[in-house]
């Protein structure tokens, strides 16, 4: 099994299966760090904010708009947020063993695209 590292002195450790934006090797000493993980952490802070205030404002709909019980509604939004974390590790596992990040992301958006369209124009 080849190394995942190269190194060519002891600050400049090069990482062999991590380019940069202008596809250069990545050096160890200057990409990812607490900078990149505060970001990725940002992001997914904002994202299960995000979801929990759909889910709040979903079960008012089901309750209000659609004259579903309590007890019906907050069980529909459950199954829609155990449905929507159980796909993103479906997704997650299509893209590592079969298809690659970017044709994953790019046939999940062209499907998500053809699926709300219409359902945008109906109501």
């Amino acid at each position: 099994m080849a190394p995942l590292e190269k190194q060519d002195d002891q600050a400049n450790i090069q990482l062999l299966d991590a380019w940069d934006f202008k596809g250069r090797s990545a050096l160890r000493s200057s990409t990812g760090g607490w900078t990149s993980a505060a970001m990725i952490l940002g992001v997914e802070a904002c994202e299960r904010l995000t979801t929990l205030g759909i889910a709040v404002n979903l079960v008012t709909y089901l309750t209000n708009s659609m004259h579903l019980g309590n007890a019906t509604s907050a069980n529909t939004v459950t199954n829609f947020l155990g449905t929507s974390f159980m796909l993103c590790l479906l997704g997650g596992f299509v893209a590592d063993t079969f298809l690659g990040r970017y044709l994953t992301i790019a046939i999940f958006a062209a499907v998500q695209a053809t699926v709300s369209i219409p359902a945008t124009t109906i109501c």
